[in-house]
């Protein structure tokens, strides 16, 4: 009879400890693959805020010509 209250909680010990292990291993993995999308998107993140000067100047530019040319006609 003793040695149900020994085994017992020892066994729910283990078990528990097992289960805890397997919890964070999981976790482990989570975290990295996120942390890998995290690095994807920084780096797709740079390369956007070194593309969009660029292309609003493309935009802008003929816009601006535009502007400069009918206020010289209209005599601004």
């Amino acid at each position: 009879m003793a040695i149900e209250y020994i085994v017992g909680p020892i066994l729910s010990l283990l078990l528990g400890m097992k289960f805890t292990t397997f919890k964070n291993k999981e976790q482990e993995k989570v975290v990295a693959s996120l942390q890998a999308k995290i690095e994807v998107l920084e780096k797709r993140s740079q390369q956007l805020e070194e593309e969009l000067p660029k292309k609003v100047m493309a935009t802008m530019l003929p816009v601006a010509k535009a502007v400069q040319k009918l206020n010289q006609q209209v005599g601004l």
